[in-house]
Formats: C-alpha cells, structure tokens, sequence
C-alpha cells in the first residue's frame, strides 16, 4: 500500500529527493543513447540535462548527509501516493525506435521535468525546516528551467511541422 506524501519524514522526503533526481538522469541518458548516430544535437542536451540532474542529485546527497548520516533510505516514487507520474523505461513500448522522434523523446522528458518540479513544489510547502525548504524552492525552479527547455523545443518542432505542412499543401 502507497502512503501519502504529507506521512513522510524529512529524512524520508529528502531520500526521495535523491532517488527521484537518479531517476531523472537516467532517463535522460536513455534518451540521449537513443539518439546516438541519428541526432547529436539531442543527444548533447539530454546529456547535459543528466548531468545537471546529477547535480541536483550531488546537493541532495550532501545535505542528507549532512542532516541525516550517510545511510540514504530507499524511498521510491512507486512507494508513495500521487508523488510523480514519469516515464518508466522498464516499459517496453516508451522507446519504441520506428516512431521515436526527438519531440516524442521531449514530451516524455517533459513530464518527468514537471513531475520533479511538482516533487519539489509539494516538498518545499512540507518542509519545517527553512534550509531544506530554500533547496526544494531552488530545485524546483531548475527543474521548471529544465521544463521551459523542452517546451520551446516543442513550439519549434510544432512550428515546423505546420511549416511543412502548409508548404506540401
């Protein structure tokens, strides 16, 4: 049975935290492997967006560690009521490569994007403590960075699209 989000410690919210940024980064480096060979310009931004996510994920770390000891709780996103819907790429259809385009790719990363920032939203509104409520407002407005990235990538690739469109008619 999931819990409820608000039934979660600070440690256990900031272990989440954690696991919900590793997550991330490995998305995007799926993303970014898919594209290997057929589009280096998505495959350089998905990689650089996992790094930042590995950024978000190193912050983290060191203030559980710093608040917590060293031993992160395994928390995960399945384990929790309503926490993130993202992509989950035990799925065998997510990548399916005959109608892998990068604007499908982006509108997937997007909904992890703005599942993280939701994350971070309703964990910043939970935290009693002002350090750890500072770090989940900063997170979230990374991660909505992150999100308005893709969604201009989106626009253009619509754009285009509607371009081509008109012109073929």
């Amino acid at each position: 049975m999931a819990r409820s989000f608000e039934s979660l410690s600070p440690r256990e919210v900031l272990a989440l935290a954690v696991h919900v940024e590793r997550a991330n980064a490995r998305r995007f480096r799926a993303f970014a492997h898919v594209f290997h060979g057929f589009d280096e310009a998505v495959v350089a931004r998905f990689e650089e967006l996992a790094r930042e996510e590995d950024e978000h994920e190193a912050l983290l770390v060191n203030q559980f560690r710093s608040r917590f000891g060293s031993t992160i709780d395994q928390v995960e996103e399945v384990s929790v009521e309503g926490v993130i819907e993202s992509v989950d790429l035990d799925d065998p259809e997510v990548l399916i490569f005959d109608n892998l385009v990068p604007d499908h790719v982006y509108r997937l990363a997007l909904r992890a994007e703005r599942g993280a920032q939701e994350f971070y939203r309703r964990a910043s509104h939970t935290a009693a403590d002002p350090g750890l409520k500072a770090l989940y407002d900063e997170l979230s407005q990374m991660e909505e960075a992150h999100a308005g990235w893709l969604e201009q990538r989106l626009a253009t690739a619509l754009l285009l699209s509607t371009k081509t469109a008109h012109t073929a008619s």
